[in-house]
């Protein structure tokens, strides 16, 4: 039973070191590139997997490369009776192309720091209705599509979310699968929340927004934003 849940917690923090879903309504554009994904000082907290898992995330802009915008992200990471481990990310959005990609991330398990090369995309800005990209994680496949807008509600707030659609093809120690998920993102505040549908049919929540706080330290969070 413990080899099985510490390879899962490997499958969670390889992961990381990144209402109802289902088929939505065409809804008009999502504006400004960088509404739905600011890359400004924020701290998050989420939940997850019934309550096992629990992130703590820190949002820091880092100085930019010409036009380019850079944000470092820490996350703490909790799961069951295992040792929070911490993994910190480098982003990177390009204006010109309105891609943001994921550049270098620390282990959770050593002190090395792995890069991507090419850099591996996590979305494509604005976001629009069935655009759709590819990545590479190791040895691991991802091939996001933008699927529309739904309104969820959280612990942390009412949202109306632009939805990406991610299928993730694992290829883990001669052992082959696909798991389907579902990101939101949040107008101002940026990734809100994840889930999917297990084997049995029941949604369940990877994370989840608990609350969020903007800015400096002991700044108040601003009121969720509930209209596109």
């Amino acid at each position: 039973m413990k080899k099985i849940l510490s390879i899962r917690m490997l499958l969670l923090l390889s992961f990381f070191a990144g209402g109802l879903a289902g088929p939505f309504p065409a809804v008009a554009s999502a504006g400004a590139a960088l509404d739905y994904l600011p890359l400004v000082p924020m701290e998050k907290t989420f939940d997850g997997l019934g309550g096992k898992i629990h992130v703590q995330e820190t949002l820091r802009p880092l100085p930019g490369v010409g036009t380019a915008k850079v944000l470092e992200v820490t996350r703490k990471i909790a799961y069951l009776n295992f040792p929070t481990r911490t993994i910190v990310s480098v982003y990177r959005f390009e204006p010109a192309t309105g891609t943001f990609t994921k550049n270098s991330s620390t282990s959770a398990f050593s002190h090395a720091v792995f890069a991507y090369h090419p850099p591996l995309v996590r979305v494509r800005l604005p976001f629009r209705k069935g655009e759709s990209w590819d990545g590479e994680d190791g040895e691991n496949r991802i091939h996001d599509r933008v699927w529309g807008k739904v309104r969820i509600t959280l612990p942390a707030g009412s949202f109306v979310c632009w939805v990406v659609r991610r299928r993730l093809s694992y290829n883990l120690i001669s052992r082959r699968s696909t798991q389907i998920l579902y990101e939101y993102y949040a107008k101002g505040v940026g990734f809100v929340g994840e889930g999917g549908w297990s084997a049995t049919g029941k949604w369940h929540w990877s994370r989840r927004l608990l609350s969020f706080k903007m800015g400096t330290e002991g700044s108040p969070p601003p009121a969720p934003r509930t209209s596109p």
